[in-house]
């Protein structure tokens, strides 16, 4: 069985939203949180923040872990488990830019407003409606201290509880 591994990132401001609407495949026309897939020789925080910097141009950083998705399917290649880390972030800096490729239209969008609007992905608004229902602090935080391995990783990333 093959992997695949995407990353997305939510990120909040001023109680809105940042969304993209995607230009092809199944999703073609609708909103979703920004993201893509996992390239070879990279971890998922830099996956998360070079796709929203590319579908954006927004730099910003995880700041936890707040969704997986997990989900088997038929692929080109045969059977894929599909693994989507889902990260709150930090916006750091940039301003909004729209790549042309594969999004139309990058937005700030009110968060009441996402919730109920049919065209948005529904993963995306079951995380959002998730993320405003829970505590402030849940989710997995970003460990800042370094950790020790005996292995050698090329880059090492660790989440716990806040």
């Amino acid at each position: 069985m093959n992997n695949v591994c995407s990353a997305g990132g939510l990120i909040i401001k001023d109680s809105k939203v940042l969304l993209v609407k995607i230009t092809y495949g199944a999703n073609k026309d609708y909103w979703m949180i920004p993201g893509g897939f996992v390239e070879e020789g990279e971890s998922f925080e830099e996956a998360v923040i070079r796709e929203v910097r590319e579908e954006t141009g927004i730099i910003a950083k995880p700041r936890r872990l707040i969704g997986i998705r997990t989900g088997t399917k038929e692929g080109p290649n045969g059977m894929a488990m599909h693994i989507y880390l889902i990260y709150e972030m930090e916006l750091i800096s940039g301003d909004l830019i729209v790549d042309g490729s594969e999004i139309s239209d990058v937005q700030f969008r009110l968060i009441d407003e996402v919730l109920i609007d049919t065209k948005v992905v529904s993963l995306t608004r079951e995380i959002l409606r998730s993320y405003t229902n829970v505590i402030s602090r849940s989710g997995l935080c970003k460990v800042v201290q370094s950790i020790q391995t005996n292995n050698k990783y090329i880059s090492y990333d660790v989440y716990t509880l806040g």
